[in-house]
């Protein structure tokens, strides 16, 4: 498989991104083979902003490949309909990497949109029937219908989006929380080879054991949280914390490694 890079929730033009640039993260795929940009690169919700992110997607890919590393885009609920990966395993179907989003029965469980989305989500599962790939297809199509303004008319007015600010807040937190435990519980059921995930969605970072499993988010390049990258290399799969000095980013500390075969 060679040497595989994979980075999460870049959110190209997101003002709390701090990637503006594709050569900021140059550096990290140095040696690589692969790179998995793994959801939530774009902003398909942003109808100022997702042409302008695509590109800097797409200039990204275009940077990587100058340097001999293939590119595969995953999708997440930012960015659904941005590839048609919406996973990729890993070592024997037992390192499971895509977005998470899947786990919360309600996506975005923080979002006004969240009891619309999950309506359609169990709409799409009951016309497909329930499995790995159908689940992760409802969660895609369910997605794009969010990003795409299908539920626009629902959307609270501002007095209300101002009362909701608090509890979306609490519920943030509370997803911090439950989310490990909520990836454990889907992978039970839809990907039970799996014995590592890597994932991103919460923008909350973190290394977690459940159902002896290891469950990775390498948190986000913004607010609330420091980025962390996985490396694949042939035995070990390892996690790095990231550093940003000058504008660019460069591999900080070990957070945990292992032999993963």
């Amino acid at each position: 498989m060679g040497k595989t890079l994979i980075l999460s929730d870049i959110h190209f033009c997101k003002k709390p991104s701090k990637v503006t640039s594709a050569k900021q993260l140059r550096t990290l795929w140095d040696s690589c083979d692969r790179l998995v940009l793994n959801g939530d690169t774009t902003e398909a919700h942003s109808s100022r902003y997702s042409c302008e992110s695509k590109e800097r997607a797409a200039e990204l890919i275009e940077l990587a490949n100058s340097d001999g590393v293939s590119t595969t885009l995953i999708c997440g609920n930012h960015d659904p309909i941005s590839s048609e990966h919406d996973y990729i395993w890993c070592w024997d179907k037992t390192v499971l990497v895509f977005h998470g989003h899947a786990a919360f029965p309600k996506i975005a469980p923080w979002s006004w949109r969240s009891p619309l989305v999950y309506k359609a989500r169990m709409k799409y599962l009951k016309e497909t029937g329930d499995g790995f790939h159908e689940q992760l297809l409802a969660v895609r199509r369910a997605s794009h219908d969010s990003a795409s303004g299908v539920f626009s008319s629902n959307r609270p007015s501002l007095p209300k989006m101002l009362l909701l600010a608090c509890p979306a807040a609490i519920r943030v937190f509370y997803g911090w929380q439950r989310f490990p435990s909520l990836v454990s519980s889907w992978a039970n059921q839809y990907a039970p080879t799996s014995r590592f995930i890597i994932t991103g969605h919460t923008h909350h970072a973190g290394i977690w054991k459940r159902d002896e499993r290891v469950i990775i988010n390498t948190g986000c390049f913004g607010f609330p949280s420091h980025p962390r990258a996985v490396i694949i290399d042939e035995d070990t799969l390892s996690i790095f914390r990231l550093k940003l000095s000058r504008g660019n980013y460069s591999f900080g500390r070990v957070c945990a490694s292992w032999n993963a075969r």
